[in-house]
């Protein structure tokens, strides 16, 4: 039986889409799993699945002050790596308590227990899930590492050959999947309503989907009746609720916080559209999510989307608001293709993803 040592977030009910892939190919058959992780304060944790040993540890859970004072940001770094290196130390114990085989971290600030991997002749596995990858892009320190991993996968394509030339390991793109027993079309009759669910961040392209929102219902009348719908939590949501009231648009544009899976589709399930807004994106679950539960989806070319939605969806570019009212406009009045979607989501499941997964496992 192989033993693997997980080293990622876990997904809790509070926020199911946190560490969910991690979580998900931990079901490997044949394999035993270490997961070390970490939770916020109040976190209720998924059940954790069979052959799966759970360690929870210390690790830092406050935002970047980036708006904060320079001591603030001081501070902030000097906590975080405090915090990363006594949570590596206790990943090197666990990886020698329990005589692993692979190491498998899902983020390269974990490189500390890559590095005493290899030392220890285990093999060395990372996944880059999205922003992870752009702390490493052009960093000296990472390509000085980068040789100790014997395998590498990415979320996305794009970050693939850049990744090629910084490692000399195969390099493998893996996806996220969707589980279409608890995400659902309910069949029931949705409003007049369009969703988004992001973390408030400056990637996540909220203010550009607003602004487009804010044009579409200003230059339809025949829609001027819709709602948007975002659902997140993040530390540009005071700006984004500053720019609802730039635009008029408190009785248009609600901000519902952050939602639980169960909250979440029914949200899905309520709603007529979906739009995905990022800037860029590794594979945004939330867009499965929506298709599986029945939303006509609009998404930006970012990063894995065009593979969802092939030479059938409505994509656009990022950061144009223009085209967020003029595809919603041509997606109302359009015959929506429901059938290529639903083929689309099922080639994601997560079944898949684990076959995937061990089928490169046992090539190194």
């Amino acid at each position: 039986m192989k033993k693997i040592l997980r080293i990622a977030s876990y997904p809790t009910i509070q926020e199911s889409g946190r560490g969910l892939h991690c979580y998900q190919i931990s079901k490997l058959n044949g394999c035993k799993v270490i997961y070390l992780t970490w939770f916020n304060t109040n976190s209720t944790p998924f059940k954790v699945p069979k052959g799966v040993k759970l360690y929870v540890s210390k690790f830092y859970n406050v935002e970047n002050p980036r708006f904060g004072t320079l001591m603030q940001k001081i501070l902030f770094h000097l906590y975080r790596l405090y915090r990363i290196f006594t949570f590596s130390f206790f990943g090197i114990y666990l990886m020698l308590k329990h005589n692993v085989s692979y190491v498998h971290v899902h983020s390269p600030m974990f490189f500390l227990v890559s590095v005493f991997s290899k030392i220890f002749g285990k093999k060395n596995i990372i996944t880059f899930h999205g922003a992870d990858y752009f702390r490493i892009e052009n960093a000296i320190w990472y390509k000085i590492i980068a040789n100790i991993f014997d395998l590498v996968f990415s979320i996305s394509p794009r970050y693939i050959p850049k990744l090629k030339k910084i490692h000399k390991c195969k390099i493998v793109q893996i996806y996220n999947g969707i589980d279409l027993n608890i995400y659902k079309n309910f069949d029931q009759q949705r409003k007049r309503q369009i969703v988004a669910v992001a973390n408030f961040k400056p990637q996540k392209g909220l203010k550009f989907l607003i602004t487009g929102f804010e044009k579409f219902i200003k230059n339809n009348p025949e829609y001027s009746d819709y709602k948007l719908i975002v659902a997140g939590k993040g530390i540009l949501f005071n700006n984004i609720k500053e720019k609802i009231y730039e635009l008029n648009l408190q009785s248009k544009v609600h901000l519902v916080g952050q939602k639980n899976r169960e909250q979440l589709i029914q949200i899905y399930n309520e709603s007529e559209i979906f739009i995905l807004s990022s800037i860029w994106e590794g594979f945004a679950k939330v867009l499965l999510e929506a298709m599986a539960c029945g939303c006509k989806v609009i998404s930006t070319k970012v990063d894995s989307a065009p593979l969802l939605l092939n030479d059938w969806g409505f994509m656009i570019d990022h950061s144009k608001s223009n085209q967020i009212c003029s595809s919603l406009r041509k997606l109302l009045k359009s015959k929506y293709n429901f059938d290529k979607q639903s083929k689309s989501v099922k080639k994601f499941t997560w079944d898949r993803v684990r076959e995937m997964y061990l089928n490169q496992l046992e090539k190194i």
